[in-house]
């Protein structure tokens, strides 16, 4: 067993919680690529920028389907509701954890790499190959995790909307920020 240790820490050891719990939407929440993360990678390896609007676009087309294929209520509509949300959360928590296998593939090759340096071992070619693709293929992975994870969190607000029977809008953050900062605490 591999002991894996969280970021920045010596003592702290991370227990894989998204391989043991029920797929939720807090979990991929817990587990998601950072975006900043996500559009350094992007950046360094040179690969397309994640879309901006991806979860708002799957949020528009969900609530679309939604209106036009889920009946008005009942068990028949929570079991739509069910059948479209669970297997994308699922999915995309299963993305998650396949970027992050990924990494850690990477930087052990990475670390096999620096002890056959340190030790002096001049054929190492293969090594640095290996741990550049592994390095690529995880940054590929962390894209597409990201991706799942936006479209996730797309369908999970119109489901969301839908199940508590308000009517969809599209998301304005602009608006909603407007409406924190007009009732929070010491605004005029």
């Amino acid at each position: 067993m591999r002991v894996e240790l969280l970021p920045g820490m010596t003592n702290v050891v991370r227990f894989p919680v998204e391989r043991r719990t029920r797929p939720m939407l807090e979990l991929l929440r817990g587990v998601a690529p950072d975006v900043r993360e996500v559009l350094n990678v992007a950046e360094a390896f040179g690969m397309a920028m994640p879309v901006p609007d991806l979860r708002e676009r799957v949020d528009a087309a969900t609530a679309e389907h939604i209106a036009n294929q889920v009946p008005a209520g009942g068990a028949a509509r929570e079991a739509m509701l069910c059948e479209l949300f669970e297997p994308v959360v699922a999915g995309a928590i299963a993305s998650c954890r396949e970027a992050h296998d990924a990494w850690a593939g990477a930087a052990a090759a990475e670390e096999t790499l620096r002890r056959a340096r340190r030790a002096g071992y001049f054929r190492i070619d293969s090594l640095q190959e290996r741990a550049a693709a592994l390095t690529w293929r995880a940054a590929e992975l962390m894209m597409i995790a990201h991706m799942r994870a936006e479209e996730a969190e797309g369908v999970a607000r119109a489901v969301g909307l839908a199940r508590s029977g308000e009517a969809w809008r599209p998301h304005d953050v602009r608006r909603e920020a407007e409406e924190l900062f007009r009732f929070a605490p010491g605004a005029g």
